[in-house]
């Protein structure tokens, strides 16, 4: 400390000068090193190479399928009315109730019914004897043509009055048209219904149809009687068939109605509940990928991404023919691709990448499209 103190102002200048020297020396020294392991890197590997993973995949029979958004609804509904007035005798059927078809809901009070019937079949009576007396006096030529029509038309309207009060008679039990649940029943005992009142609404629990609307593309490959599937709101999935099909669109949405009917034994299916359709259509080569593979290119057309034997990169656009349990299977493509499942979002098409392939996606994968395939009622061997 004491030798610095000593030193001429201007060495001491000149020590600290030559030490700044050297610190920059040092460090343009180490940078110069740097490219130089960058340069090894690029000699192993390529230079700049993204490194991917691939799933070489090869197409498979599927049939097309067209998924339609669509509400359930009954085969039948009806709403029962009255068909003469009278008072609410008894209920028999509670609402929401499972009848059976000719089960009693509603009987009304006959009030004199039964005794109006009494004197319609004893006017009846004495006009069947009149006709008689009036066909032996016509035999005899006492009787005119003229008279024995009268007591004819007097019988014949005696027995209409029978059959009208009986009629009416019966129309005071009211029955289930056919089997089903008791949706609504407004009246109540001791209410008065006059003629055309409603009673109840009653519904056919099963079958169920499905209703939904195809656009034209579509409506070509359909017909009644296919075949056909729906997936519920709770993820049940119940088979079923085409039962009507619209030949004139809509005027509006230019779509056309179709009704799939399915079963439903339990009643557990509901009116009004959202579902979808599965429609297949026509058999295709498609290529089974998982959906993290799917990918949009600069002008927004949907696709994948691929890698060619030069490893290079290349956009290719598809189309969706399945979607069905988070595998998707996808139309429009060459029948061999190499597929990346890795990295597909760092390249662009024309690149040169490093690929390797997926052995996790690979074989579950390739397992998988061939038991759909060998599933399929129409795949090819």
């Amino acid at each position: 400390m004491k030798r610095l103190k000593n030193l001429h102002p201007a060495w001491l200048a000149v020590a600290i000068s030559l030490g700044v020297v050297l610190w920059l020396a040092s460090g343009m020294l180490a940078g110069s090193e740097k490219p130089a392991q960058t340069q090894q890197a690029g000699d192993d590997n390529g230079p700049g190479l993204v490194k991917v993973k691939i799933q070489t995949s090869r197409a498979q029979p599927v049939t097309r399928e067209a998924e339609v958004s669509g509400r359930t609804a009954p085969v039948r509904s009806v709403t029962i009315r009255a068909e003469t007035s009278g008072k609410v005798q008894s209920v028999a059927a509670e609402r929401g109730a499972m009848l059976e078809r000719g089960e009693i809901i509603v009987r009304l009070s006959q009030d004199d019914r039964q005794a109006q019937l009494r004197q319609a079949k004893a006017l009846r009576e004495q006009r069947r004897l009149q006709y008689k007396a009036a066909q032996r006096l016509a035999k005899k030529g006492y009787q005119t043509k003229l008279d024995l029509a009268q007591a004819k038309a007097n019988l014949e309207a005696a027995q209409a009055d029978v059959e009208r009060i009986d009629e009416d008679l019966g129309d005071t039990v009211i029955r289930a048209p056919f089997a089903g649940v008791l949706e609504t029943r407004p009246v109540e005992q001791g209410d008065f219904v006059a003629t055309g009142d409603e009673i109840g609404q009653v519904i056919d629990q099963d079958p169920f149809i499905v209703r939904g609307s195809v656009s034209e593309d579509v409506i070509g490959y359909l017909e009644t009687g296919q075949s056909g599937s729906v997936e519920l709101v709770d993820g049940q999935t119940r088979e079923g068939s085409i039962r009507y099909l619209a030949s004139q669109a809509d005027e509006q949405t230019r779509t056309y109605t179709v009704e799939l009917k399915v079963p439903n034994p339990d009643g557990r299916l509901i009116a009004g509940a959202s579902a979808k359709m599965r429609l297949p259509l026509e058999q295709v080569s498609a290529h089974r990928v998982e959906p993290a593979t799917l990918t949009l290119n600069e002008a927004g057309d949907f696709g994948i991404k691929a890698v060619d034997d030069s490893n290079r990169v290349h956009f290719h656009a598809a189309d969706i023919v399945r979607n069905r349990g988070g595998v998707v299977w996808l139309g429009g493509l060459p029948e061999s691709l190499r597929i990346i499942t890795v990295g597909q979002g760092f390249v662009t098409d024309g690149d040169l990448v490093d690929p390797t392939r997926d052995s996790d996606a690979i074989e579950p994968a390739a397992r998988e499209a061939a038991g759909d395939a060998a599933n399929l009622p129409d795949a090819r061997p």
